[in-house]
């Protein structure tokens, strides 16, 4: 009987091969894009020889019922994808024990370099004034670093600030006149020393806008510009992150869901310029700066879904710099000048979001910023520190009222608690040129401030039917409690669209900054101060002559004017104030004008991609009894050439030249000895009637990506001032104002760097 058995047992297992070797058994697998792991869905996947075939489902998940015994081969061929040919082998016992496993297949993207040298964004602009930055643009951009407020200077309009400075320039306006955004809310800056870096780590930006002649009324407190940072949403498919370093910062960044609904983002980086920079400068001779910069920024990201109808978002955002350097003296100059010098900037956010969907025509946005700003400049005996606690809620009803009309309802507000205490000297600085900190009026005061800025605006976009015109009748109305002021400013615009690549438009209207905290102080300042105001225009057009395709150029114009008074400005008039002959200190007796043209010419076709940028324009000032002269922020030609070519096998070459006319000076003529203080002081000519040489840089960066399975490799050249050209920034004088020097900017910079992603 048992003998029975076993024959029996054996047929089975003789059948069941014999059946599996005539049908096979079903195999499963996933098709993922290689490096990335992004799931590939409705690609066709083969077998070999058996010539069986199957289409990737959503989470790239594809199967086939019966593969054959022995040796096969996986065959993917897509377009943008390198072709995969990969050997795979059934054996019976495999399948007989279960141990058919599924397989993973990892499909090899043609490029994996996604920058284009499209500077402004395809997507639907509320602001016709609004110059966007996407994350694919900026992280390689030649001469940035891939540093998104750096790839800023590549836009027209923007002036090129000088090597040591952290502020940014729009169309000739002083850098005062410029606020910084991070999700919408004002932070004191979004550069760190010289330009080096943004305050995020660039990988955590979804996009960089700025905002210049024109611009709408959903901002206030500020007369030249704007630019904003906003960060991207996390991704939720899995956890990801990345690290990075290079000669003059290294970071992190790690992202991912929590539950179905949620994620997170978390980045960190933190500098070591200094050391490098301090050994550039210690055995070279042209070098007039022995610097030593710090800086560490934190952002943490968390996104959520509320209900159906709700999502929330909080950021947080941490960042701190330092500075302190060592004037050498390649001529005698003003002892109070020499020595060490520091400064430092901090700043943390805190900012809570929520977007309700009222219905399928309505929408409303609520934030709330909460953070302090930290800021001092320490030089020997003199210093200046201030502490800033700030409140700023926001909020937003869009809503379509018919199929032509949209508008937008809202307020941004900014509460403000200060304090400041300094020690300086009063002292007198025409044109530019200050005198020796000795001849003035030594001054020690603390001042605590607090002032509210209460803005309301309502911005509406009116499509007249059957018509080539929309209309924008937008206002903006302020409080400003520091100068008890209430401020009506009508900001209207209106476009006109040829065709649908061809559209005309034109903005305007009124613009206040209200003065900072010390200038309406009662003992430093002027309390009877006014907000500053500038009058905008800007006329311009766009035609997309790619009508459609992917290769061709963009063409963009913009003319812009700009008429500033009520500029707050040094005074030394002495007035009488609660019985008292105390001394102005400030006044609104300053005036100026911006006018010019900036265009843009762009191309894109692959492999190649470029753009010509160039601005002409003009920034004056005068004050009272003076005739009219150069602002400080002239530059009569901003030129810019960029261009990159994919050279196949993930390498690509990109580079930048820049050209500005030199900045303004003042001219000094010699020196007159003050004997009661024992130093000289400056015999100045007509202000700002010299310039400094011209400014040119070219930047060149290689970049070269390998794709492994699960991870990414990224190594990047990124060379700044290829050419090693001295441009000269400053001007130092001797003690006696007899022989002048230049400080020049950095020398060549190439930033070698390395990156890996999951």
């Amino acid at each position: 009987m048992k003998r029975w058995d076993v024959v029996f047992g054996l047929s089975l297992v003789f059948a069941s091969s014999l059946a599996w070797a005539e049908t096979g058994v079903r195999l499963e697998g996933k098709l993922l894009e290689r490096g990335t792991r992004k799931p590939l869905s409705g690609f066709s996947v083969y077998v070999l020889p058996s010539k069986q075939k199957a289409q990737t489902g959503p989470s790239g998940e594809f199967f086939f019922d019966s593969v054959p015994p022995g040796e096969f081969r996986f065959v993917v061929s897509a377009s943008g994808y390198r072709r995969l040919e990969q050997p795979d082998t059934q054996t019976e016992a495999q399948a007989l024990a279960g141990e058919n496993q599924p397989r993973v297949l990892y499909l090899e993207k043609e490029s994996y370099q996604v920058y284009e040298t499209t500077i402004v964004g395809k997507q639907k602009k509320r602001d016709d004034t609004q110059r966007t930055l996407k994350r694919e643009q900026f992280l390689q951009a030649p001469g940035s670093g891939g540093d998104p407020i750096k790839a800023v200077q590549n836009l027209p309009g923007v002036n090129r600030p000088s090597a040591f400075s952290s502020q940014v320039v729009i169309q000739g306006s002083g850098p005062q006149d410029t606020r910084y955004l991070l999700e919408g809310h004002e932070v004191p800056l979004v550069f760190h020393f010289g330009g080096l870096s943004s305050v995020v780590i660039p990988e955590a930006v979804d996009r960089v806008e700025t905002l210049s002649a024109g611009f709408g009324p959903e901002y206030g407190r500020a007369t030249g510009g704007l630019v904003g940072v906003w960060t991207r949403p996390a991704q939720k498919d899995r956890m990801h992150g990345l690290a990075f370093m290079d000669v003059i910062n290294a970071g992190a960044l790690i992202e991912g869901p929590i539950g179905a609904e949620s994620s997170y983002l978390v980045s960190v980086r933190k500098s070591y310029i200094g050391a490098v920079l301090g050994a550039i400068a210690k055995g070279n001779e042209d070098f007039n700066l022995t610097v030593a910069p710090a800086y560490s920024d934190l952002t943490a990201v968390f996104e959520t879904r509320l209900t159906p109808i709700d999502e929330a978002k909080v950021s947080f955002f941490g960042s701190q710099d330092g500075l302190e350097f060592l004037l050498k003296e390649p001529v005698k100059q003003d002892p109070a000048l020499r020595g060490d010098f520091s400064t430092g900037t901090a700043f943390f956010r805190l900012i809570p979001e929520v977007t309700h969907r009222h219905g399928a025509n309505t929408t409303s946005r609520w934030s709330l910023g909460m953070g302090r700003d930290w800021i001092k400049v320490v030089n020997g005996e003199t210093y200046f520190r201030l502490k800033v606690f700030n409140l700023t809620p926001k909020g937003e009803l869009e809503t379509k009222l018919s199929s032509f009309w949209t508008t937008y309802l809202g307020f941004d507000n900014r509460y403000v608690w200060a304090t400041a205490n300094f020690s300086a000297p009063s002292f007198y600085s025409a044109g530019g040129v200050p005198n020796p900190f000795s001849t003035g009026q030594s001054r020690i005061a603390d001042v605590t401030a607090q002032s509210s800025s209460v803005g309301i605006f309502s911005r509406n976009e009116i499509k007249l039917p059957d018509s080539s015109w929309t209309l924008m009748p937008n206002v903006r109305g302020d409080y400003f409690s520091a100068t008890h002021e209430t401020l009506l400013a009508p900001r209207p615009a209106l476009r006109y669209a040829l065709s649908e690549s061809f559209f005309l438009r034109g903005a305007g209207g009124l613009y206040y900054q209200p003065p900072a905290e010390q200038y309406v102080d009662a003992t430093t300042g002027n309390p009877d101060l006014k907000s500053s105001r500038a009058t905008h225009v800007s006329i311009g057009g766009e035609k997309d002559f790619r009508e459609g395709s992917s290769r061709g150029f963009v063409f963009s114009s913009d003319g812009f004017w700009k008429y500033m008074d009520r500029e707050i400005i040094p005074s030394s008039k002495l007035v009488t104030r609660d019985g008292n002959l105390t001394p102005l200190n400030f006044s609104n007796e300053g005036k100026g004008r911006v006018y010019g043209v900036q265009s843009e010419l762009k191309w894109s076709g692959d492999p190649w991609t470029g753009a010509i940028i160039y601005t002409l324009s003009k920034s004056t000032r005068w004050n009272p009894g003076q005739p009219e002269y150069s602002s400080s922020y002239d530059q009569t030609h901003l030129l810019g050439f960029l261009g990159s070519v994919e050279l196949g096998r993930n390498w690509k070459l990109s580079s930048r030249f820049r050209y500005a006319t030199g900045n303004p000076k003042t001219p000094i003529e010699g020196g007159i000895l003050d004997a009661d203080n024992d130093v000289y002081v400056p015999i100045r000519g007509p202000y700002f009637s010299t310039r400094l040489s011209s400014f040119y840089q070219l930047d060149l960066r290689v970049d070269k990506k390998w794709a492994f399975d699960t991870w990414i490799l990224s190594l990047y050249l990124d060379v700044q001032n290829a050419t090693n050209r001295k441009n000269p920034e400053a001007l130092v004088y001797a003690y006696d104002y007899s022989r002048a020097a230049t400080i020049d900017g950095l020398p060549i910079i190439p930033t070698f760097g390395l990156k890996g992603e999951f």
